[in-house]
Order: structure tokens, then sequence, then C-alpha cells
């Protein structure tokens, strides 16, 4: 990929949003007293939603961020940022952990002293430092084990205190549809709301927390900036954006594309509810702060006909279980459908372990229906912006990064649509490689949401696992209208469907050998602290072509469905196989901590 060359400052040229617009929406909502909703679940929709309203902003902009990277996606948007400041006085304010915001310090230093308009904070920071060493990290993690381990999980994009976007996604490129390689299937909601007040008083908690340290006062920046010791970026062409986003740019301030990807499809919603944890969770009772927990919770226990959960981990803790065993016993119909990533989609071999081991109790204690994700669906091409990847150059990051091919492609992936620059009419294509790289671009499924009874539909960045509960603090939005769970219900069944996941099922086997594995499955979980038999009784199972997608309780499954094993798509020594084995065996005591 040549570099990008250009010359323009953040005061030149003007940006133009679409400020009018919003202001519509915005008025629509008061007059109504309701709140507008529309779901954003391609990454590159969601990215040009942002720079749309950073460009439409005449007030202020607040984000809260668990990861900011400083590729060309978390650059792209500082460099907006930072023009709205410049030409309009605009206010920013940013939340990011400090643990994992993968922050330059040298960037972080000069965007400290850009202007007093543009500040940025980091929460709970290792030794007041943004990048301590490993040793400090050590001694930080032996000296209070939980306030280290607890990190700030929100995503809360405001703009103008009016409109607001929450969800999965942080902010790196492989959010936004923008990596030659590992790119996030992931979910946000845009709001437009007549009250924005529980949000808000949600961030400035945060922000006003002890916890949350400007960066300025982090020792390691502000050593930078009194030695001057960070580069002075005062073009487009310094941000290194390498021609990432040219269309994009152009889109996101032409009001047709606004309109008909954002605003049309807006619909009013019959009620609205923010749930939020406390920042206080590092230092109080989990159980107390954990508000989105106990939501979710609640809304499991009263499900009466079916629940869909969709998160990129289900690791259930004790109480959890506890809880949907309860709610089972109750109503045994009760259908609950679990969407989840398959290991060689994951991007926590780890946490996949853990799954792994418990899988027998979802599937027959719990009852769960288990779908996980395939890392190159074949609906992948509607998912995200993808014929882009597959024809562009690759980054020198993505050369040194994503030259290895982490899974076996499968083979009898289908044709697919393909747009080419290069010819006016639409191509079917059947590499999904691409052209200069030959790597392919992939998907891990990010998103976390649930829908209740068709009811009552849950966006955030709650993961359902442990960590989610006793240490990240999380944030979301729980919305009470039929129409926005059907659309949301919709969404996550395209990920959890026959075409585009594994189906988790009890293995065929013979009989009295079935029986004996059986036994000693039950064995080997009961163990305390490991779980050394590797045979497990259940597999993913692909359709097979032409084939009805048969309930594993109709005789015909097994013959309509093939076995492809525990881990489709990876070989027998691969890397992440061999790992997650290994965790399973020894290492479950860490549960917690996934």
């Amino acid at each position: 990929m040549p570099s990008e060359k250009s010359l323009d400052d953040f005061s030149n040229p003007n940006q133009l949003g679409t400020y009018e617009l919003w202001q519509k929406v915005i008025e629509e909502t008061e007059i109504e007293k309701k709140a507008k909703l529309v779901l954003l679940d391609h990454g590159d929709e969601a990215l040009a939603a942002r720079i749309n309203l950073i460009r439409s902003s005449t007030k202020s902009v607040r984000i809260q961020t668990f990861n900011w990277k400083t590729d060309e996606t978390g650059r792209f948007v500082l460099w907006e940022l930072l023009r709205a400041v410049k030409q309009r006085g605009i206010q920013v304010e940013i939340l990011i952990d400090q643990m994992f915001g993968e922050q330059d310090p040298q960037m972080v230093a000069f965007l400290a002293s850009f202007d007093p308009n543009f500040r940025i904070k980091f929460y709970n920071p290792t030794f007041n430092q943004l990048d301590p060493s490993t040793i400090e990290q050590l001694a930080d993690l032996a000296y209070d084990f939980h306030a280290f381990n607890v990190r700030h999980h929100n995503k809360l994009f405001i703009v103008d205190d009016q409109l607001v976007i929450t969800g999965g996604r942080n902010y790196a490129n492989r959010y936004f549809d923008r990596a030659i390689g590992l790119n996030y299937k992931d979910r946000d909601v845009l709001v437009v709301t007549p009250d924005p007040e529980a949000a808000l008083n949600s961030f400035r908690e945060y922000w006003e927390s002890d916890l949350s340290v400007s960066s300025r006062d982090l020792e390691d920046i502000r050593e930078l900036i009194e030695d001057q010791d960070f580069p002075s970026l005062l073009t487009k062409e310094n941000f290194r954006l390498n021609h990432l986003f040219g269309e994009l740019a152009k889109r996101a301030s032409e009001e047709n594309y606004v309109t008909d990807i954002f605003i049309k499809p807006m619909a009013f919603v019959e009620e609205i509810k923010w749930v939020f944890d406390s920042p206080d969770k590092t230092v109080q009772s989990p159980e107390s702060q954990a508000s989105v927990a106990q939501e979710l919770a609640e809304l499991v226990a009263n499900a009466k006909r079916e629940i869909f959960i969709q998160s990129p981990y289900v690791v259930l803790s004790e109480k959890a279980i506890a809880l949907f065993r309860e709610i089972k016993a109750k109503n045994p119909d009760l259908r609950i459908v679990v969407s989840t990533n398959s290991l060689a989609a994951t991007d926590s071999w780890t946490t996949y372990a853990a799954n792994y081991k418990e899988k027998r109790l979802y599937l027959e204690e719990l009852g769960f229906e288990m779908w996980e994700f395939k890392p190159m669906p074949p609906d992948i091409h509607k998912m995200m912006a993808y014929d882009a990847l597959l024809s562009r150059r690759p980054t020198n990051d993505e050369i040194v990064n994503y030259r290895r091919i982490p899974f076996k492609i499968d083979k009898s992936l289908p044709a697919f649509p393909f747009n080419s620059e290069a010819s006016e009419k639409t191509i079917y294509r059947l590499d999904r490689r691409n052209d200069h790289l030959r790597t392919p671009p992939f998907l891990s499924m990010h998103a976390k949401s649930m829908v209740i009874d068709e009811e009552v539909a849950y966006v955030g960045s709650f993961n359902f696992d442990p960590r989610s509960v006793d240490y990240n603090t999380e944030v979301g939005l729980i919305v009470r209208d039929k129409a926005f769970a059907e659309k949301l219900r919709q969404s996550i069944q395209l990920i959890a469907s026959p075409a585009n996941s594994y189906r988790i099922a009890i293995q065929k086997g013979f009989p009295v050998i079935r029986t004996f594995n059986r036994i000693l499955n039950r064995i080997s979980e009961s163990l305390p602290l490991i779980d050394p038999w590797p045979f497990r009784i259940y597999s993913s199972f692909r359709l097979r072509q032409g084939m009805e997608p048969v309930l594993p309780s109709s005789p015909m499954f097994y013959e309509n469905w093939e076995d492809v094993g525990n881990f489709p798509q990876l070989g027998f020594f691969a890397r992440k196989k061999v790992a997650a084995r290994l965790f399973k065996s020894a290492a479950m005591i860490l549960k917690p901590l996934l």
C-alpha cells in the first residue's frame, strides 16, 4: 500500500456533517417522547456513523472504550476529532482502559498537549503510568489482585448529549472491516433519545471517578511532555491513514447516504432502559456493583418462551448455572439459543477452553441449543465490507501480522457475488484470499446481545462470562419493543444458522463406547482443579448439502448433519487446539478471570 500524501491540516478542509438531519430526528423524539433506534450491524457503516456524528457535532463528543489501538482506524477517528476541536471548538472527552488501551505514549503526549478542549483519561492505571514495565504490573497484581484485574469495558459514544452509540466495538481496524486478516462481527445500536440523562450521568460518574486519571498526570506521559519528546502531527499525512478511508470519508458527509443507511431505518421504540455498572466495582463488592449482570439475570429469570443469547465467549459462573437450572426446572419447554465462536474463529482460546470443558453441562443439563460461528461463513460478504478487503493492497502491518492463515479454508464454500473495480459487472468469485497478500479476511464474532420472548432486547458490552460479572465494568441498553426485538433476533439468527455456524450436539458413536465415554466424562468433570479425560461426548456438526436442518432429537439428525469434530478447520497439531486442550485439562482454576 503506497503512503497517503496530503497537506490537509486541522483547519482545512472544513468538516461537513449533517447537523440538520439529526436535529430533525431529535425534534421528533421530543415530540413523541420516545427514543428512535437503529442497529449498526456492519463495521463499515458503524464507522461511517461515528465519523458523520463527529462532523455533525456542535458542542461535544464524549467517548468511553476498552481499547483504542493506534492503527489506521484509531488514527482516523482521532484526526476527525482533532479537526472538530480546531474548527468548531468542540469539547472532546475520551476515557480508555489503561491496561488494554494499546496506546502509543508519544501519540498520547501529543494529544495531551494539543488543545484544552481535547482531554483524554485512562482508567485504573498501573503505577500511574500509561506503559508500566512488566515488573511493575506484576507488583501491582500481587499488591491487590482484584483491583488490578477490574477493567473499564464500557463502550459509549455520545454526541451533543443526545445522540448515543453503545455496543461491542472498540477502536481498531478489526472492528470496522478494515483488516486483511481477523475482523470482528460486532454490533452497536445508535440511539436518539429525548432523555439522555442516564447515559450522561454514567459518563460523568466514570469521568470524575478517582480511578480515571488525566493523561497529563501519568508519570511517563508527563515526562514526554516536559522533554517535548513527541511528534508534531500537523497534517493528515502524518496520521498515516494508508488510503483505507477514501470512499467512507466521502459517504460520511453525504445526506443521501446518511438518510438511507441511518435515518430511514430508525424506528421509535416503546421503552428503553440504560444499565451500567459502578466505576467503584474495583473497590467494592462486585455483587453490589454489577448492575448489568443483575438486570440481565432478571430478564432471563422472567423468560417464558425463548432466550436468544449472542456472545463471543460463553462461560457461566456457578450462580448463572444455578439460575438456568432453576428456570429450566420451572419451564422445561423454554428454548435457549446460544450463539458463540468456534475455536477456529475465537480470539481467546483460553475462554473457549472453559466453554469446551462445560459444554456437556450446557447441552444436557441446561438444554442449550448451541451454535459456533465459522471464521469464513458463506454469508461473510453480507456481514462486512468484504469486496474491498479482497482487492486492496495490504499495509506494512498486515504483511507482518497476517501472512499465516490460522485455520484451514473450507473448500466447499460456494461462489459469492463480487463487485470488481476493474469490471462494471458483478462476477461470482470462489477465491476468498486477498489478491495481493493471499491471506483471507475472516471473522470472529464479537457482538454481545440478547432477546427474550421476541419482546425484550439487550445490546451492550457485557460478555456472558465471569469476567464481565466480577471484574469488568459494563454498559448496555435494554429495549422493550417487539419490532426492535425481532430485528435483533433476525440479526442473531443470520449468524446462528446452519450455513454460518456449526451445530453442537451429542456424538452418535457406538452405544457401549458412548456410555463408557460418558461415565469417564462425568468423573473427569467432577474433579476440582483438573479435567484430564480428553474425549468429549459432543461434537460440531455441519449440515449436509441439500438436507433439512432437523433437530438433534430427530432420528434423521446423523443422516442430515455431518460430524466435523470438536475443532473444525483446525489441524491436529494446531496451536490453538493443543493449547485449549491443555488449559481445559489443568488450568480451570483460572476460570473466574476469563
